[in-house]
């Protein structure tokens, strides 16, 4: 597994039986390309030319697991969020609102019991909010309901700094599933990147289609990517390997006046017949 992919599994390679089956099929790929590496050491045109054509299968098949495996863990945030977003939740505001019941009842008995249990509930609304932050975190669920615009709204609404996105509403953006859950979690990576690693305090998330080729850009006024950040920072792998998963091309650049700007530019867009 690539050292980009590695970060992404966490612990869901150790806990489904799946991806352990993705990833000992890319393990395998990994052995072959290996053994094909050296097997090329003084050899003649002829085997040169069809150990590149072996090669060549063998990365294609490596990207194909890895998407493979990528899609999988992403199926399962989903399922999990769901599960969060769908159930606990759910269960937890009708403990709320029990619990509210019971404390005017024992207000009336005791009261200074019944102010104790009247703190509870708030307590529970606040474990609410932050269960459905996570499940927001594991599954979009604007991103399936609404699209990636709307996704990505609701990003740049809930970051505790001053965050805008924009976009052209005249013109629609559509795109597949995967695709915009890629670019999403590129967005949402890049704006976690500014606040914890440079302290921004003013974002700009931008989705265009520029001359035919999706572009999104992620703007911030923070201290800056850096050296160190640039080449070892797990979460710029993270969204390098994602826009390599989607055909993109990821660029980070230096802003005049400080900051950073984080780009992805897709292929050429077809036209709709």
């Amino acid at each position: 597994m690539t050292p980009m992919l590695a970060p992404l599994m966490k612990n869901e390679v150790a806990t489904n039986p799946a991806y352990r089956k993705v990833v000992a099929a890319l393990d395998d790929c990994e052995k072959r390309y290996d053994s094909l590496i050296k097997w090329t050491g003084a050899t003649n045109d002829l085997r040169l030319a069809s150990t590149v054509a072996v090669l060549k299968g063998e990365v294609e098949q490596r990207r194909r697991l890895e998407v493979e495996l990528l899609r999988a863990v992403e199926t399962e945030r989903q399922r999990i969020g769901q599960d969060l977003h769908d159930d606990l939740c759910q269960r937890l505001g009708a403990i709320a609102l029990l619990i509210g019941s019971v404390a005017k009842e024992v207000s009336v008995l005791d009261q200074k019991l019944g102010g104790k249990v009247e703190k509870i509930p708030p307590l529970v609304t606040e474990t609410i909010e932050s269960c459905r932050n996570l499940a927001r975190g594991l599954h979009p669920v604007t991103l399936a309901s609404a699209g990636l615009p709307a996704a990505l709204a609701e990003l740049a609404a809930r970051v505790p700094v001053d965050v805008k996105f924009e976009w052209p509403r005249s013109e629609r953006i559509d795109f597949e599933p995967m695709l915009a859950l890629h670019l999403y979690r590129i967005a949402e990576e890049a704006v976690a990147n500014a606040v914890k690693h440079a302290g921004a305090k003013r974002i700009t998330i931008g989705l265009a289609i520029l001359a035919g080729r999706p572009v999104l850009e992620i703007a911030d006024d923070g201290k800056g990517i850096g050296r160190k950040l640039k080449n070892e920072g797990m979460g710029l792998r993270n969204m390098q390997y994602r826009a390599n998963v989607i055909g993109g091309d990821l660029t980070l650049e230096e802003r005049e006046g400080g900051g950073t700007c984080v780009r992805c530019t897709l292929p050429l867009r077809k036209s709709k017949s």
